[in-house]
């Protein structure tokens, strides 16, 4: 059965290991016609369960009012005509998932997808990064380089990245985007490249004066940490390296585990070491002559992905040395690392929020949290300080890898131990905290993702190690905590006091697509 092609282009969705394929919508916004035009011209879609719909005088959905505040350069919000189209749920639907379970959407009205250039599973290519010996924690300087772990899978917009003859002197950016726990490289390859098509012309851009990006200056990267029930495609050069998705626990790409050892060697290599190969290649130029800047996103596991890599590389692409002050950069691209939605963070220190005892009882938020566009934690009744003995004593993995930076037998990350004990010094993280807050890094939270979640640790009511009930909130938490260490720490030699940035992304929920296609994802990506 041929793959089904709609109207020159295929909605997002269609990669996704849990969710079918939503309606493509009839109409581009620039009624681009792409039966007779040889250039892509952008188009949306919906989400099953949703139907294409249009605003009118008589009708315009809260969420694209409120989405007539953009960005401007500055950070702040301006004025101007939005696209009128939008997703409107579909009474008659009955959505069900690819295992036949029911879609529960909760939502009367959602933003629409931007839909990339058609293509199927098996019409993209898949390539491999080499991953030398020597980038392993059980390699050394002295090991050849045409020695190789094997190669990390990657999608491109651009085609294989290492081909020796491959000079682009267009591409000024790359983005570098991190699927999450379904491992569904291509939906980030997918979301990624439709938000790279439209940018030239899009309404939403962080600066007036700027020059827009066109598509053929940016290159997208969507790394594809495979395990082994990927059933990994042939390779004529080294075997595709895999990471365990299931043990010591699921997903063990998102922390900087090693790999499946090679057969050949037994060799392997830390997903964090595999991400500062990819990011070093680009940074060394070779291929792309004119880089000047790298964004690293990840969403979810990819989230929480990126925010522990950041944490714990010692790439020398960031510029080498401990403090922001004394890295000599003007021959490197810039690096932003952009981490949205994830479930969890590796705490710097020992402290978490808690609620103070005068305050101690059910909180009211007021609103329904997926409503409220602000702070959802009262800090006012809240205190960041260390668990007391009996809270230690109910979670007593609170502060261990990967929720904080104590080592966790159960969880081994020798990449990690590695690069953040030798900047702690006696117990004290200064160094460390100076090197992560000099990173350019930028959080990002949807609005609606408010779920409440279980504990992965600890038990029922220990909200993975009390970093906050649903995701949204563990974001502000720890970002929170990350200004008040700011404060603490003075020789750090910033030049503002606020450390790093975060957003929060109305009218999305744990969306990947709808995260990076917003009006804040695109202001995190490209402002």
């Amino acid at each position: 059965m041929e793959a089904e092609v709609i109207v020159g282009y295929s909605c997002l969705m269609s990669w996704s290991t849990r969710y079918p394929q939503g309606p493509c919508c009839p109409h581009f916004e620039e009624d681009v016609d792409t039966t007779s035009s040889t250039s892509w011209g952008g188009g949306t879609g919906c989400a099953a369960g949703y139907e294409c719909a249009s605003s009118s005088p008589d009708y315009i959905p809260s969420f694209l009012r409120q989405q007539s505040e953009q960005f401007d350069g500055s950070g702040r919000r301006n004025s101007h005509t939005v696209t009128e189209n939008y997703c409107r749920i579909d009474p008659t639907a009955q959505p069900v998932d690819n295992q036949g379970r029911p879609i529960n959407n909760e939502y009367e009205t959602m933003p629409r997808y931007r839909a990339c250039e058609s293509f199927t599973r098996d019409s993209v290519d898949v390539y491999g990064l080499p991953i030398p010996f020597s980038a392993s924690s059980k390699g050394t300087k002295n090991d050849l380089k045409e020695q190789y772990v094997g190669q990390l899978a990657y999608y491109s917009n651009m085609g294989q990245l290492t081909a020796d003859d491959r000079v682009n002197s267009d591409i000024t950016t790359a983005i570098v985007g991190v699927h999450g726990s379904g491992r569904d490289a291509g939906t980030y390859l997918c979301a990624l490249t439709a938000v790279v098509a439209d940018i030239s012309k899009d309404q939403i851009f962080p600066t007036k004066n700027q020059r827009r990006p066109l598509p053929k200056d940016v290159l997208v990267v969507a790394p594809w940490f495979m395990a082994p029930e990927d059933n990994a495609p042939s390779s004529s050069s080294f075997p595709y390296i895999q990471w365990d998705d299931q043990y010591p626990i699921p997903h063990t790409f998102r922390y900087g585990a090693e790999s499946k050892p090679d057969v050949k060697h037994n060799m392997t290599i830390s997903s964090f070491a595999a991400m500062d190969v990819l990011l070093e290649h680009l940074c060394g130029r070779k291929h792309f002559p004119n880089l000047s800047r790298v964004v690293l996103v990840g969403h979810s596991a990819g989230g929480q992905f990126v925010q522990r890599w950041a944490l714990s590389s010692s790439s020398w692409c960031f510029g080498g040395g401990q403090f922001a002050s004394r890295w000599a950069k003007t021959d490197l691209p810039h690096v932003r690392v952009v981490v949205a939605n994830p479930r969890s963070f590796a705490y710097l220190d020992n402290r978490r929020y808690f609620i103070s005892e005068q305050a101690a009882g059910a909180v009211d938020y007021g609103m329904s949290p997926a409503e409220n566009d602000g702070t959802l934690t009262p800090f006012d009744k809240y205190q960041l300080r260390p668990p007391s003995a009996s809270e230690e004593d109910g979670c007593k993995e609170f502060n261990r890898y990967e929720w904080g930076l104590d080592e966790n037998e159960k969880v081994p990350a020798p990449y990690v131990i590695n690069n953040v004990q030798k900047l702690i010094d006696h117990g004290d993280n200064s160094d460390l905290f100076c090197r992560y807050a000099s990173r350019d890094i930028v959080y990002l939270s949807g609005q609606r993702d408010v779920e409440t979640l279980g504990s992965q640790i600890c038990g029922k009511g220990r909200e993975d190690g009390y970093q906050g009930p649903s995701r949204r909130e563990r974001s502000e938490r720890f970002f929170a905590a990350l200004q008040l260490r700011g404060g603490e720490v003075e020789f750090c030699r910033r030049e503002t006091k606020q450390v790093h940035d975060r957003h929060v992304v109305k009218n999305v929920g744990h969306d990947h697509a709808l995260i990076f296609q917003s009006p804040e994802g695109i202001q995190a990506i490209f402002g």
